[in-house]
């Protein structure tokens, strides 16, 4: 898909929680291929591994962290380095 110029995002950093499925999965989709750089913070290792090969697929920088966002504090955030 072509990104129209006005909605350039190259040189920006996109943080989408619950980004590993549904709505957040759209978003740093679509975010990634407006050239954002996209990091995806949700619950489930396996989605998150899954929506990170299809950002990395955009060719942009990503990250996906496992960490439950529902939680004031999280024992456990880990980094899915692919």
């Amino acid at each position: 898909m072509s990104t129209p110029a006005a909605f350039d995002l190259t040189g920006r950093v996109a943080l989408i929680t619950g980004g590993n499925g549904g709505i957040g999965r759209g978003i740093a989709l679509g975010l990634a291929e407006a050239g954002a750089a996209v990091a995806i913070f949700g619950r489930n290792k396996e989605k998150n591994a899954r929506v990170l090969a299809e950002l990395r697929a955009t060719g942009v920088p990503s990250m996906a962290i496992e960490v439950d966002v529902t939680k004031s504090r999280c024992p456990r955030a880990r980094l899915s380095t692919g």
